[in-house]
């Protein structure tokens, strides 16, 4: 069973939870964000983050930035990796992509290929390969991303991992289960707002295109 997991920037236990699935007989793939430390980066260089619908709006200045924030993320990730004795390594250019179309966001792709068959060829070898999301010269949501290679490499599962517990109600409680065909209400009616959006589009997309499951923190499950 392959698992794709996205580890967001500031979430707490990823490396063992990556190391427990592995231990559990799962073939994992790690795609990672940077999202705490893009903007620490920006801010450091006079640079104020900007986002639309939880996504960042890039030009030159942020895109430069990006790259020098998630080849650090993704060298720390891989040690940490491997501290918890798991073989990990990076795929160069995993992800092709092409301009979102979104004049808003500026520099942002989206997914338009995936390395499956070196995805899979790793995995074969018992290597968790863990991957940035930079395709195309362009900057992507890891979110997507991370859809994108779940379905790409048949996954069963795909999990959002990040510093909260789930997908939040108005009033903060966690929403243990949504449909996809919930996910567009919640959306427009206000009840999922900022970084949640992508996740929540991100999950149903992979659900769309057949991966089985997909958890948003530990607690929320998307299903189809």
């Amino acid at each position: 069973m392959i698992t794709v997991v996205k580890v967001g920037g500031d979430a707490p236990g990823a490396v063992a939870k990556v190391a427990a699935l592995a231990a559990r007989g799962r073939e994992v793939v790690v795609v990672h964000g940077g999202g705490p430390r893009i903007s620490q980066l920006c801010r450091r260089r006079g640079i104020d983050p900007c986002f639309v619908d939880g996504q960042r709006v890039t030009d030159a200045a942020v895109l430069a930035v990006v790259g020098e924030a998630l080849t650090e993320q993704r060298s720390i990730l891989i040690e940490q990796l491997e501290r918890a004795g798991l073989d990990a390594r990076s795929l160069s250019d995993a992800l092709d992509g092409a301009p979102c179309g979104d004049a808003r966001l500026g520099l942002v792709g989206r997914i338009t290929a995936v390395d499956g068959i070196g995805l899979r060829a790793m995995l074969a070898a018992g290597i968790v390969p863990v991957i940035s999301p930079m395709a195309g010269g362009l900057n992507v949501n890891a979110d997507h991303a991370a859809s994108a290679v779940a379905a790409a490499v048949g996954a069963s599962e795909l999990i959002f991992l990040s510093d909260v517990p789930g997908v939040m109600d108005a009033g903060g409680r966690v929403i243990r289960r949504i449909s996809a065909g919930q996910a567009p209400a919640l959306i427009h009616e206000g009840h999922v707002t900022g970084g949640m959006i992508p996740k929540l589009n991100a999950g149903t997309e992979a659900l769309a295109q057949g991966v089985w499951r997909v958890w948003i923190g530990a607690e929320t499950m998307v299903t189809a």
